[in-house]
């Protein structure tokens, strides 16, 4: 299988939920996927009404691919990224 990047950007993502800040990055090769990938995984924590722009989703660095597990690398070619959560 051939991956369609050798490098992931990783957004800086720090979010306003209803119990409080929700800390995680998004892995992926653009803003754009970027904010689709954070609103998908917010709605998913039943934080479907968390705001999510570029203020809060910020590019941070990029990472090579390598760097990350089999099923992440998987994830990312076939979801156009995946999602670190962090600790607030």
């Amino acid at each position: 299988m051939t991956q369609p990047s050798n490098t992931v950007k990783v957004f800086d993502t720090w979010v306003q939920g209803k119990t409080g800040t929700i800390h995680f990055d998004v892995m992926t090769t653009d803003e754009d996927t970027a904010l689709r990938l954070a609103k998908t995984y917010l709605v998913s924590l039943g934080e479907a009404d968390a705001v999510i722009t570029t203020e809060e989703c910020k590019f941070c660095h990029n990472e090579p691919l390598v760097f990350f597990s089999q099923t992440q690398q998987q994830e990312f070619s076939q979801n156009g990224g995946f999602i670190l959560p962090l600790p607030s």
